[in-house]
C-alpha cells in the first residue's frame, strides 16, 4: 500500500491517504476528505505494509483521486482570491453581529463545496447567527472554527527571535508541550519573557532539540578534569549540537573531542535511537481534515433550502 503524507493548504497540518501509485516530494493530488475535494502537497510517499504498527487503521486514510492538473492549479489559485473576498464579508458580519472575535484565515475546497473561517477569540462565542448570516449570503456551507495562537502562527507565518520563519510554520507538524525544564537542561535562563515565541507560548525550539540534549547529563561539566587520548586535562567547553568538548591541557593546548569519548556505549546507542525517532516522525501528528483547535467550539451550517 503506498501512503501519502499531505499538508493541507489551510491549517499547514498533516494528513494521510492512500495512492494509487507513488506522488513525487512537493507534487500536488486532489484527495477527497471528509470537507470536499482538496488539492494538496505531498510531502513524501511510503510503501507501507502494515499498517497496525504505527497505530492506524485503513479507515483512517483518505483516498487521492488523481494527480493535480494545470485546472486544479489555476481553480486553487482562483479560490485564494475568493477566499480574501469571503474573510471581507465575514469581517463585515462579524461587526454587524457585535462578535468578539479576530478572523484568521478563510479556505474553501476546490469545488467551493464549503468555506471555512478560522478565528481566536479569548472567550467562546456563540456565532450561531453569524453561521446562519454567511450560509444565507455565499449558498454554501459554512464551517467556523476556533483556534489557540499557536495555530495562528502556524496558518499564517511569522518571524522568530532569531530571524528566521517560525518553525511551526516551516517544518514542525505537532504541537508538544513546552516547559521552563527543557530551557534548563539546555542551559538557558528559565526566563518566560526571554524564551516566548511570537505566539506568546514558549518556543517550539526547546521541545524540538530536546533530544539533541539528552546526552549533555552524561558528559563531564566545565572544569573537571578528564582523560583523553592525549592525556589528562580540563574540560574549558562543551557543544552539543556539535557534538564537540574542548579540553584545555596543561601547556595551554586546547583540542576538540567528539563527545561519544565520554560516554558508556549504552548512552551512545540511546542517544543515536532519540535522534532517529527525532527525524523520522514518518505517521505522527496527521489529522483528519479541519480538526484543528477546539472542536467544541465549532459549528457548520448546511446549505439552505
Amino acid at each position: 500500500m503506498t501512503i501519502v503524507k499531505f499538508k493541507y493548504p489551510d491549517t499547514e497540518k498533516i494528513g494521510l491517504a492512500r495512492s494509487f501509485k507513488e506522488i513525487p516530494q512537493r507534487g500536488k493530488v486532489v484527495v477527497k476528505t471528509e470537507r470536499g475535494f482538496e488539492l494538496v502537497e505531498c510531502l513524501k510517499s511510503y510503501e507501507v505494509k502494515e499498517l497496525e504498527k504505527f497505530g492506524i487503521s485503513e479507515k483512517d486514510l483518505y483516498q487521492v483521486v488523481r494527480e493535480g492538473t494545470q485546472e486544479d492549479e489555476n481553480a486553487f489559485l482562483t479560490n485564494l482570491f475568493f477566499a480574501q473576498e469571503a474573510l471581507q464579508v465575514c469581517k463585515e458580519k462579524v461587526k454587524h453581529h457585535g462578535l468578539e472575535m479576530k478572523l484568521v484565515k478563510a479556505y474553501t475546497t476546490l469545488n467551493r463545496e464549503r468555506i471555512v473561517f478560522y478565528f481566536t477569540a479569548k472567550n467562546r462565542v456563540d456565532f450561531r447567527k453569524l453561521v446562519r448570516d454567511l450560509a444565507s449570503h455565499f449558498k454554501r456551507r459554512i464551517e467556523l472554527r476556533q483556534i489557540g495562537v499557536r495555530d495562528e502562527v502556524k496558518m499564517i507565518g511569522a518571524v522568530g527571535m532569531c530571524g528566521k520563519v517560525c518553525c511551526c510554520k516551516e517544518f514542525l507538524s505537532c504541537f508538544h508541550s513546552v516547559s521552563l525544564n527543557l530551557a534548563r537542561l539546555q542551559g538557558l535562563p528559565p526566563n518566560p519573557a526571554k524564551l516566548s515565541g511570537t505566539c506568546g507560548r514558549l518556543m517550539c525550539c526547546l521541545k524540538f532539540e530536546e533530544a539533541n540534549y539528552y546526552i549533555r547529563q552524561f558528559l563531564p561539566e566545565v572544569g573537571e578534569e578528564v582523560e583523553t587520548p592525549l592525556g589528562k586535562g580540563k574540560v574549558a567547553d562543551v557543544n552539543v549540537l556539535l557534538e564537540k568538548v574542548v579540553i584545555e591541557f596543561e601547556e595551554g593546548k586546547k583540542e576538540e573531542f567528539h563527545v561519544s569519548n565520554f560516554v558508556e556505549e549504552e548512552v551512545w546507542r540511546e542517544y543515536i535511537e532519540k535522534l532517529k525517532e527525532k527525524k523520522d516522525d514518518r505517521f505522527s501528528c496527521y489529522t483528519k481534515a479541519g480538526v484543528i483547535g477546539d472542536e467544541s467550539n465549532q459549528r457548520d451550517e448546511e446549505l439552505p433550502q
